[in-house]
């Protein structure tokens, strides 16, 4: 169930878990890590975070050892209230030149755990098919992921050319009536004022089906980007950078993984002494996610986004953010 808390702020009821937007979930990819995938799960299990994305390609190709406590780890987690984003695999198989993954191996992984949400197999753009014709397919494809799970919303992968996202995302969202539709940000456009006037056109198109529908957008982690992205009607969002890179609790910036020392930070994580590196590192980041979630919330429902803005951004930059928001 989702409610609309504000006009830009969403209430998710899944499995007796709630996520007030905007929600970011870190991701676990093996496109981008460093550590085993199970480290990164430890990591994220005992830091408390309220959710995270898994890639099912990674947990299929998991060794036999690990699987089973990858399982255990997820089914533990679930249980304990965390919210599990379950992502097709489909961005790990094309960065591994895997042609052989498919939606026959993806429902194998749901077959074997429970998760809360999970992201429909992908049906990526061709220019030799019809909008008409590629709506169809997404929706068959959403039709059988949702098949495939035993628990949990089914969250519709929109890919199309820029300018068709909008028509599509509308149409998909008044033939399904889904509560969440995610969309790549790297298909929103080249800048991020001209992503930014994409997510809008397509809240637009959202809001008018007068339905509460949330939006997700694939590998934004940058926080400056989640601000603004927010603003301008954007919900949801996943990456790696809570474990790829160190973030500045001032300003949101983001440098080298090694670069703690350099912070002075006094956050719980980076006063803990006996923590090894890594760890407190990527629990660093979680919290600053943690914060800047609730602050943009905050000032979401508020309506006040001055003090935020000056947070992160120069004058002029937050004047332009606020006009493509069309906020006052």
């Amino acid at each position: 169930m989702i409610n609309r808390e504000s006009p830009r702020s969403f209430r998710i009821e899944i499995s007796n878990k709630t996520i007030e937007t905007p929600f970011f979930f870190p991701a676990i990819s093996s496109v981008n890590r460093t550590f085993p995938q199970l480290e990164y799960l430890k990591i994220l299990c005992a830091s408390g975070y309220p959710g995270f994305l898994i890639s099912s390609y990674d947990v299929y190709h998991s060794d036999k050892t690990d699987k089973a406590e990858i399982h255990k780890t997820l089914s533990d987690s679930t249980d304990e209230g965390t919210i599990i984003l379950l992502d097709s695999g489909n961005f790990e198989a094309y960065w591994h030149s895997d042609n052989k993954w498919s939606i026959t191996k993806f429902r194998s992984v749901l077959n074997d755990i429970t998760i809360d949400l999970c992201l429909s197999f992908d049906v990526f753009w061709e220019d030799s098919k019809s909008l008409k014709e590629h709506t169809d397919q997404t929706i068959s494809h959403v039709a059988k992921t949702a098949s495939f799970q035993k628990t949990g919303l089914t969250i519709p992968i929109i890919h199309s050319q820029k300018k068709y996202l909008s028509t599509i995302t509308k149409n998909i969202a008044r033939k399904m009536n889904p509560e969440i539709i995610a969309i790549p940000e790297r298909e929103l456009g080249q800048s991020i004022f001209e992503r930014s006037e994409t997510i809008q056109r397509i809240r637009e198109e959202l809001d008018k089906t007068g339905k509460p529908i949330a939006l997700h957008l694939l590998g934004t982690g940058n926080p400056v980007s989640i601000l603004i992205y927010s603003l301008c009607g954007a919900d949801m969002f996943d990456a790696c950078e809570w474990y790829k890179y160190l973030i500045n609790f001032k300003g949101g910036s983001i440098s080298d993984f090694s670069h703690g020392d350099l912070l002075n930070c006094s956050c719980p994580a980076c006063k803990e002494k006996e923590a090894a590196y890594p760890a407190k590192t990527m629990v660093h980041n979680l919290i600053f996610y943690t914060k800047l979630m609730g602050d943009i919330r905050k000032s979401l429902i508020s309506g006040s986004i001055d003090d935020l803005l000056s947070e992160y951004l120069s004058f002029k930059s937050a004047k332009c953010v606020k006009g493509l928001a069309r906020l006052k």
